[in-house]
Parts: C-alpha cells; structure tokens; sequence
C-alpha cells in the first residue's frame, strides 16, 4: 500500500428529474433506485457504502456512477461519489466527457484534509451542481479516509465509494469496518465463486458488513419479454 493513489469524490445533488436527465448507462434505473431506498433505509445520517469486486474489469466503476446519478434524481438526496481507484480521478473524467461538466467554482469540504478540494461541477440537465473533490492518498494508509466519515455523514445523505479491486490492492478490505457496508460485484458468468467468497470472507474478517452482491454484465440468453413471463 505504499504506492501513490490518488482520489477523487464526485458529490451529486438533485431532486426526481424526467428521464431527459442524465441517467444510468448499465443499472436498471427502477432496481437502482430500490437499492438505494434499502441503503438508506431507517438512517438518521448519511450512509457510507462500499462497492468493491475481487477483480478488475468486473464495472465496479460503471457501476458506482450509475447508482450515483440514479441517487442524484431522488428528492433532495445529496451524494457523494468517491473514487479510490487509482489513479482516481476516472469518475470525475467519465462525468465531464460524458455529459459536458463544467467547473464553476471551488469550495471547502467540512472536516477534510488540506489535500482535499472540492469543485463544483455543472451538469445540463441536472437541477444542481456536481461536486468533485480530489485528494492524494494519504502517507498514513486508508485509515485517514476513514477519519472522515463522521464528517461526511453529515454533508451527505449517501457515500458511494468505488474501490480499488481486491487484487490490485487491499484498502477496501481495510476501509469495511468503518463503512457501513459493502456491495460486492460480480461479473457473470466470469467472477469465480471461490473469488467472491474469499473477497467476503476477507471484509467480514475486518469486521465488515456484506449487504450483499450486484450481478454485473448479464446476458440475456432468451427474450426479455420471456424473462416478464417467468
């Protein structure tokens, strides 16, 4: 872990918005928005939640966005995206070439590092800005992000944090029992079950809470209007 990293954290926020928003690219927009009623579900504060997959290449960054901009169009829902994949700063790219962001001014985030900066970010067709804030690793290991949460559950009613897969690095596994808990994602048809065991078992052996598993990149193999029927 003592190789430089950096991180970026894209905050939306947004009320329900007509589908001429942006919106998801691969999460079902109806299933997204049921995962994150059930992770914010009988919270006073802010939930921090973990996406992270035993591989590369599985869409954990796809992903994260996805559910991100899904959570940005429910009512007053404020989100914060953090990106912990190196280099980090592939969430906030992804934003500005895919819907033409623009930053319109810079500000503090509470309670965070001198490293940290937050830009304010605008999206057409969003009705409030995106926040985009960047931060080098810090010397001291993953623990140091951790020190924010209490901060960040303030500022925000949902922490989505993409991770670094568990085979290029371990500071998911470090981070799980200081989050609130971890989505695993699996590649079908790919992603070896003995892969994502070890990666579960590895985060509840910190401490960490498992909610459970996406299945990412599913192939239709019969029509959808069959798959209705079944």
């Amino acid at each position: 872990m003592s190789r430089r990293m950096h991180a970026a954290a894209i905050a939306l926020a947004g009320t329900v918005v007509g589908f001429d928003a942006p919106g998801p690219s691969f999460l079902d927009p109806g299933e997204g928005t049921a995962l994150v009623t059930m992770l914010r579900r009988d919270r006073s504060t802010g939930a921090i939640v973990q996406l992270i997959a035993a591989g590369a290449g599985e869409g954990t960054s796809s992903l994260a966005r996805d559910l991100a901009l899904i959570a940005a169009r429910m009512p007053a829902m404020r989100v914060l995206l953090l990106d912990l994949d190196p280099p980090g700063t592939a969430q906030l790219a992804a934003l500005r070439s895919g819907f033409g962001a623009a930053i319109a001014a810079t500000r503090s985030l509470a309670a965070a590092p001198p490293e940290m900066v937050v830009h304010q970010l605008v999206i057409s067709r969003l009705p409030r800005d995106v926040a985009v804030s960047e931060m080098r690793r810090p010397v001291s290991g993953p623990f140091a992000w951790a020190d924010l949460f209490t901060a960040l559950r303030k500022d925000f009613d949902l922490v989505l944090i993409d991770s670094p897969p568990l085979e290029r690095s371990y500071d998911g596994v470090v981070l799980a029992a200081d989050v609130d808990t971890s989505l695993l994602v699996v590649e079908a048809e790919r992603t070896r079950a003995a892969s994502v065991r070890n990666l579960r078992d590895r985060i509840q052996d910190m401490g960490g809470h498992v909610a459970g598993a996406v299945l990412n990149k599913r192939r239709r193999h019969v029509p959808d209007f069959l798959y209705r029927r079944l």
